[in-house]
């Protein structure tokens, strides 16, 4: 789904911020709100490209918010432990990064891919291979982007998005719904909300 100005205005509510890079909003909750954004991969500065990371972002307030908590709790460091010891969900995960890193260079026109590839090689290559978040190699960065990920993306291929997902299922919190009162009164008048 395309961005208009409403639903970019949600989601400047939600972030708290004008978000810069929007591409669509790639999942709405239950409630009709914007859970996550795709964002454009390459950011042009005055020295040169940079290369955004993060395909996905989370934007629902109350995910950010229990996602963080897990995060507090240490589940990146115990998810990481566990990704070093089963090979199915290493596997598993080396394939979801294989995945966003394609569905990240499709968003590029053909012509600004040859011009990166030609005038800025070690660019190309970071959009080309880095992975979920900008990651290289094994180590889990932040919860909040696999999960992005995972609610984003149709075929549901990233396992620690899926792992995200339980671990908030099991506190008995919505990742379908999330109900959010300040965001209904902004939004009153947006149409959507």
């Amino acid at each position: 789904m395309m961005l208009n100005q409403k639903e970019l205005a949600k989601v400047a509510r939600q972030l708290g911020r004008f978000p810069q890079g929007v591409v669509n909003v790639a999942k709405h909750c239950l409630a009709g709100h914007p859970q996550v954004i795709t964002n454009y991969p390459i950011r042009w500065r005055s020295d040169g490209p940079q290369i955004f990371p993060n395909l996905y972002w989370l934007t629902c307030p109350a995910l950010r918010r229990q996602v963080g908590v897990l995060e507090t709790e240490g589940w990146i460091e115990r998810l990481q432990q566990r990704l070093e010891s089963d090979s199915s969900l290493a596997e598993g995960w080396e394939r979801a990064h294989r995945v966003y890193a394609d569905k990240r260079v499709q968003l590029v026109p053909e012509d600004e891919l040859t011009a990166l590839r030609g005038d800025h090689p070690a660019q190309a290559q970071a959009l080309a291979e880095t992975g979920i978040g900008g990651i290289r190699g094994q180590g889990i960065k932040c919860l909040h982007t696999h999960l992005a990920d995972f609610l984003a993306d149709t075929d549901k291929l990233n396992p620690i998005g899926n792992l995200v997902v339980e671990l908030l299922r099991a506190k008995g919190l919505s990742v379908d719904y999330c109900f959010d009162y300040e965001l209904e009164r902004f939004c009153r008048g947006c149409g959507t909300g």
